[in-house]
């Protein structure tokens, strides 16, 4: 089993949660969560040394979820990432005031947007640590296919010109539920319910660049907060509703507050999970 290195995977406990009949979905988590790079590989991802940290992005639940075409479905599932609608919502290494200012996506020249086959990275074996999107899996041998689609503006951005990528712009969807990607299962090493959402291998961040955690409860505003040393930007997981149609959950990446500003945040983390907008 890989080490696991854990931040706070649940958005607030459940007796925060009230009787609503869509809290099933307890936050988003952000992990390191995989193996070393071997170094045959790093060489080649990392040619510089300048550091190499993978992180992998999940949605959590409360329990395990399932597909069917009846009503009601099962609110364990996640239907899309991005924005409402795919609009230009981007979600980016946080690069503001210098910081991380020689980071980026590893994006292997063999692969693509999505997870890759076993079979392709028996041939490209860095392929294993490429930056990619999906749903459930992070290879799509089975069944057979991968069920991730891409909207039309989703794009590996690159906000310093750099020619490496360092933000993820609109999103991605679920092209057919029944195959069952997207729905929580239970991961043993995670001790959680939840569904894989991306692979995000970084080169080159600061030395000590927290990834932090989730914030309890919404904001004042009514979403999720996420504060890192890493992210900066905003985005929006929709998880499945159980009378038809999506329910959307919108997370800020904030920056860590100062030790003395704590105090101050708490009044923003007694707000109860509920349900967001329905689509």
């Amino acid at each position: 089993m890989p080490h696991v290195t854990r931040t706070v995977a649940t958005l607030a406990a459940p007796a925060l949660l009230g009787a609503s009949a869509f809290a099933d979905f307890t936050g988003i988590d952000l992990r390191e969560d995989k193996g070393a790079i071997p170094p045959a590989h790093l060489a080649a991802i990392d040619p510089m040394g300048l550091g190499v940290r993978i992180i992998n992005f999940y949605a959590t639940f409360d329990g395990a979820g399932s597909w069917t075409e009846d009503l009601p479905r099962s609110p364990n599932a996640v239907l899309n990432v991005g924005g409402d609608a795919f609009l230009d919502q981007s979600w980016r290494i946080d690069k503001r005031d210098g910081q991380n200012a020689d980071a980026g996506f590893y994006q292997d020249p063999n692969g693509g947007n999505f997870a890759p086959t076993t079979a392709l990275i028996g041939l490209f074996p860095t392929l294993e640590w490429d930056t990619y999107v999906g749903f459930g899996t992070k290879v799509f041998d089975a069944p057979g296919m991968d069920i991730t689609g891409a909207a039309a503006l989703f794009e590996f951005i690159d906000q310093d010109m750099d020619g490496r990528g360092d933000g993820i712009t609109s999103g991605w969807f679920v092209s057919n539920p029944t195959v069952e990607q997207s729905v929580a299962t239970f991961n043993s090493d995670s001790g959680e319910f939840e569904v894989f959402l991306a692979q995000l291998t970084i080169v080159g961040l600061d030395a000590g660049a927290r990834l932090g955690q989730l914030r309890s409860g919404l904001n004042s505003e009514g979403r999720l907060e996420w504060e890192s040393d890493i992210f900066t930007g905003e985005y929006s997981v929709f998880t499945q509703r159980p009378t038809g149609g999506a329910i959307r959950w919108d997370i800020d990446f904030v920056e860590i507050p100062a030790p003395g500003t704590l105090a101050l945040l708490a009044p923003a983390g007694v707000v109860a999970l509920r349900r967001r907008r329905s689509v």
